[in-house]
């Protein structure tokens, strides 16, 4: 499991520096992927993405930190798979309206936390 807890660190880490450097871009792609996504499809990958998670968090220096995000990516699948469609939508679009200076935000908070990931493997 610690393949997959690399794996999440560089992806974490890609994705954080492009929210970074290219905001408008990701929103842009962001804004379109949320449009084409089918729900129940991502609701399910989403959780299977945080069982792996918290699986794997058994594998890393810092099991508690892995291990609530894990539950927490979870609970996020399984709101998207049984959610009611509209309330879903509504909070991806109040994401999606998140300021230029938020997205930035999250994208630092998204390399340090792959960056923690990597040093924890």
């Amino acid at each position: 499991m610690v393949w997959f807890l690399f794996i999440v660190s560089v992806l974490w880490i890609a994705i954080g520096s492009a929210m970074v450097l290219h905001t408008e871009k990701v929103r842009d792609f962001l804004q379109w992927f949320a449009a084409e996504a089918n729900l129940k499809v991502w609701g399910g990958s989403i959780a299977l993405f945080g069982v792996l998670l918290t699986v794997a968090s058994f594998w890393s220096g810092v099991v508690w930190f892995l291990f609530i995000i894990g539950i927490l990516i979870v609970g996020k699948g399984v709101f998207f798979l049984v959610g009611n469609e509209q309330t879903v939508r509504a909070l991806i679009a109040t994401w999606l309206g998140i300021s230029e200076m938020g997205l930035r935000l999250w994208g630092l908070i998204f390399v340090v936390t792959g960056a923690a990931v990597f040093a924890w493997i």
